[in-house]
């Protein structure tokens, strides 16, 4: 029969006295759950929205202070309980999947007020029942008795087990606590449990002697987050014990006076759930100061915590369900993410016991140690969905969602056909480690540290392979990462010596392949093409070239490829078909690349890759003396800029339209009749950001004389070149001078005398993608024919209109504005 909406959850609505002093009730921390980490700030309010509902219910008998929902397992088999002694657990064990930190914090104000009421109480009774004849005290000793008992009733459970029976603090967490009758057995070491259970024995042993004042400290190697508790919990012993002598706090309102709890019978029937004495209501009623005062001020704020401050708790059938609907009702907490969750399937399958020493440890504690970088919210939730993604691809080659319960399900899942074998395991938290480790160090370092491959030789990370990592997170090309990893994890772990070498050379050729692919498919297309895909489809099939899927697992029943052969020539093989295939790249030949390419106003369209071609194809070249304006190629070192510090180098390599974006005098107005002429490669030249103001939107004769002072050999000819024209420019001429640096690129624009036209255009655009053709070409092994009779082929790419070009997400790094 199908489920039932009733049967996956039930939702309740419950007082915090109904919830927490439940008969048999056990809350159970799950080890994923952060350790407890609220601030002042959020315990204050905590306090303040109580003094609020309880101004409020003098008032209106029908208010409550709402704290939300809490979301729980029922769990009925206890199969989330570990460690566990299953014949000692309590009755009803509700495992907390969202609230435990308003849990907490309510627990602690709940012990925070008996400890207080029982100072007071002593102050006021010295330990003995008062005088039957006294009735106004007689019935305030019964009310405190009362809620003493109602307190602690809600932060601990006795068992009725032998002769001294034992202490359940009602909320525990996972691996560090153990409920349980024996000594010997029971375990409360998580901050939350020992709190509670350290000041339930206090209370146990000091039952007819006068009481201490409970102020816990911080133990030693004590679990994450007990500072921040302990902290907490003196927070509220202070802000109470000021309220109950009617000191200001700034950031509280105030208690209600005692002469209006004495003079206001439904008030009293909605804490109480009776009325007061009428003896002990005319006492109140004249009470100001002294500790009979300030205890029944407690009371009645203990009363209001316990009767009052209500919650949703909803049941879910399962830990899955419990998320959907956490995710479903989430406004204002931050939901766990997928790592978070998986974390405790890896502790289980080592065995609690044995994890510390295990690899696996060692793994997760790696990739913990990248996503800590991440505050908690959406930086940390975004950064474990992408890493995650990323390691998907890697691992069996799926495109797994970003959403939480498909990640939950996809770690749960993957890693359980694992759990029967420790190698297996470790293999596979092994690259979940290498996932993290490149993404953290490699693709997106920390605060602009320079990147490294962890744990390959310094020499590893060559200048070749600092350019092509730089452009591609330029590009935010985060597709490229998976098949990365894989030639970065077998480097890793190969054993030192040739073999590693080997492995390293293989990697580099590996990210010049994936450079190279990208820069010739995205240059023919307006957007991105579906370049996933073709991504993806080298990491799961089907291949063009018969290469075995690249991730380290075949996803779905059956599959055989586990570890397969990483090979950097197959790899490059499988790119260039994907290139050529008409159904694919549909680049068949050399022409195609070049009207594709030129045709296209790449500027608009991603300047990353736009100031990528300039560089590969200024590299090492000359001016071209046999057509001025133009260049060729020259002798290697003659002027390098195809290099990480050329990447970098934005200073003197910024991209910038030659005729000016906006129609202006001085230049061929066929420029302006297609407003993507101007955006195309033959238009835009690599020049000095900081003569931006100079060249700006100048003519083309003034702007020439600029180009060819920035190319200039020495600052010398750059003043002669200047001081010769006669022209003035925004800059001084010393400025300007300044910024000179050989640039053979801008010296042949300073060379050429004809006007500039987009006919000229054209041809430098041809000349500029053949030269950087020529320079990645081999790293794709790709030899395009070059036959006058080649057709030429335009690929079919309607993905972006060219109005969305301005929104282009990675259309903005490194340009000019003139």
């Amino acid at each position: 029969m199908p489920t039932q909406a009733k049967e996956i959850f039930e939702a309740q609505s419950k007082s915090v006295r109904e919830l927490l002093s439940d008969n048999g009730l056990g809350l159970y921390l799950p080890p994923y759950q952060r350790p407890y980490g609220w601030g002042k700030d959020k315990v204050e309010k905590l306090l303040d929205d109580t003094l609020h509902g309880l101004k409020n219910l003098s008032k209106a008998p029908d208010s409550f202070t709402f704290l939300g929902t809490v979301i729980t397992i029922h769990d009925v088999n206890h199969v989330t309980v570990k460690p566990i002694v299953k014949s000692e657990v309590p009755a009803k064990v509700l495992t907390v999947i969202d609230g435990q930190q308003r849990l907490s914090s309510l627990l602690i104000l709940l012990v925070g007020l008996h400890n207080l009421i029982r100072q007071r109480a002593w102050k006021v009774f010295k330990g003995n029942t008062p005088d039957s004849t006294d009735s106004a005290r007689t019935h305030l000793y019964s009310e405190t008795s009362d809620m003493l008992q109602m307190l602690a009733a809600a932060f601990y459970e006795r068992k009725n087990y032998g002769i001294k029976p034992p202490i359940y603090p009602r909320l525990i967490r996972a691996f560090v606590d153990q409920w349980a009758r024996d000594e010997k057995l029971k375990q409360y070491e998580s901050p939350i449990a020992n709190l509670i259970y350290q000041y339930s024995l206090l209370v146990d042993n000091e039952l007819a002697a006068r009481p201490t004042d409970f102020r816990p400290t911080a133990r030693q190697n004590a679990g994450e987050g007990e500072g921040d508790l302990i902290k907490r919990y003196n927070e509220i012993r202070t802000g109470l014990t000021k309220l109950s002598q009617q000191k200001s706090v700034e950031e509280l309102e105030d208690l209600p006076p005692l002469a209006t709890l004495a003079t206001n019978i439904e008030f009293q029937r909605a804490l109480f759930n009776h009325e007061l004495d009428p003896e002990l209501c005319a006492w109140l009623g004249e009470l100001q100061d002294g500790p009979e005062a300030e205890l029944m001020r407690l009371v009645m704020f203990a009363a209001y915590g316990l009767n009052r401050i209500a919650l949703t708790v909803v049941q879910g059938k399962d830990e899955d369900y419990a998320f959907t609907i956490f995710e479903s009702l989430n406004t204002t907490g931050e939901p766990l993410t997928a790592f978070e969750t998986f974390l405790p399937r890896v502790v289980m399958a080592e065995k609690i016991q044995d994890y510390q020493d295990s690899d696996a440890h060692a793994y997760m504690k790696a990739v913990q140690g990248y996503l800590d970088r991440f505050d908690v919210g959406d930086k940390l939730q975004n950064a474990t969905r992408d890493l995650l993604v990323t390691f998907a691809l890697a691992e069996t080659g799926e495109k797994l969602s970003k959403r939480l319960p498909d990640q939950r399900v996809y770690m749960r899942d993957t890693f359980e056909g694992h759990k029967d074998s420790e190698d297996d395991r470790s293999a596979y938290l092994r690259h979940l480690r290498d996932t993290a480790a490149f993404v953290g160090n490699t693709w997106e370092p920390a605060n602009n540290s320079p990147r490294v491959l962890p744990g390959l030789e310094a020499a590893a990370m060559t200048d070749t392979v600092k350019l092509c990592l730089a452009f591609l997170k330029s590009l935010n090309h985060t597709i490229a990462i998976a098949p990365l990893v894989r030639f970065y994890s077998e480097a890793v772990h190969a054993d030192e010596g040739e073999v590693r070498e080997k492995r390293i050379a293989e990697f580099e050729k590996a990210i010049k392949a994936i450079t190279a692919f990208t820069v010739f498919w995205r240059a023919t297309r307006r957007g991105t093409g579906n370049i996933d895909s073709q991504y993806r489809a080298v990491m799961a099939g089907p291949s063009l070239t018969g290469m075995s899927p690249l991730a380290r697992q075949s996803a779905g029943p059956g599959a055989s490829n586990s570890d397969p052969i990483v090979d950097a020539e197959a790899l490059k093989k499988e790119l260039a078909a994907r290139l050529t295939h008409p159904k694919h790249g549909a680049i068949p030949n050399l022409p195609s690349f070049l009207a594709d390419a030129s045709a296209l106003p790449l500027y608009k369209i991603a300047r990353p890759l736009t100031r990528f071609l300039l560089l590969a194809a200024y590299h090492d070249t000359i001016e071209d003396p046999g057509n001025p304006g133009l260049i060729i190629q020259g002798k290697a070192g003659v002027a390098s800029c195809f290099t990480a510090d050329g990447w970098a180098d934005e200073t003197h390599l910024t991209v910038e339209h030659i005729a000016p974006q906006q129609a202006t005098s001085g230049w061929d107005e066929e420029f302006y009749g297609d407003k993507e002429t101007v955006h195309k490669l033959g238009n835009l030249v690599l020049a000095p950001n900081a003569a931006n103001a100079s060249l700006s939107s100048r003519p083309w004769n003034e702007k020439k004389v600029l180009y060819a002072a920035l190319g200039a050999p020495t600052a010398d000819d750059a003043k002669s070149i200047l001081t010769s024209s006669g022209m003035t420019f925004a800059q001084s001429t010393e400025d300007l001078a300044s910024l000179s640096r050989y640039l053979p690129h801008l010296r042949a624009l300073g060379q050429r005398e004809d006007e500039l036209n987009p006919t000229f255009m054209d041809q430098r655009a041809d000349v500029l993608l053949r030269l950087a053709y020529t320079r990645l070409k081999g790293w794709l092994g790709l030899e395009l024919s070059d036959s006058s009779s080649d057709p030429v082929v335009k690929v079919d790419d309607g993905e972006i209109e060219n109005a969305e070009f301005d929104e282009s997400e990675d259309a903005g790094a490194g340009v000019g504005t003139a």
